[in-house]
């Protein structure tokens, strides 16, 4: 048998996840301190919930107006934000705000998230990655729990070993 997701997939013990309930400032400082585009987030059991990312941090710091014209029913966007100022004082409050929302209530549309199982051959997960752009989450069928991620990185790091 060729090689499956397993055999080339960052492991949960190397793959920092975070928990629905926490906040999205703690999730700020996993992002920040560890420079991940994305966390898997698991419950308890962990079975897996879903992907907060590094985007959707970024979304909820940028201030509502600036978000006009972003959905698609809207006519107008704003092309550029050059009239607003951002001070490091305005960023800390926007990040303090952070301290009141819940990792569970921003989670990445499901529809975007490309998960898989674990046994699944290698090259759907080049062509998961491929198409959705992002890394695949790894989950057993069974029992929904999260056990890792394939990656380029893990791609190319088995391709190389």
């Amino acid at each position: 048998m060729g090689l499956t997701c397993r055999d080339v997939m960052v492991p949960t013990e190397k793959q920092q996840t975070i928990h629905p309930d926490d906040t999205v400032a703690k999730a700020f400082d996993i992002i920040r301190d560890s420079r991940a585009r994305f966390l898997p987030v698991v419950d308890e059991s962990g079975k897996f919930v879903g992907a907060f990312t590094a985007p959707t941090l970024i979304k909820m710091i940028l201030p509502s107006a600036a978000l006009i014209g972003m959905s698609s029913d809207a006519r107008v966007p704003i092309s550029n934000l050059s009239f607003m100022d951002l001070t490091k004082e305005d960023f800390r409050k926007q990040i303090e705000r952070l301290n009141e929302e819940r990792v569970g209530d921003h989670l990445s549309n499901p529809a975007n998230i490309p998960v898989a199982a674990p046994d699944t051959p290698v090259m759907e997960g080049i062509f998961l990655i491929h198409k959705f752009k992002r890394h695949v989450f790894l989950v057993e069928p069974e029992t929904e729990r999260f056990v890792g991620t394939v990656s380029p990185n893990s791609l190319m790091d088995h391709a190389l070993s």
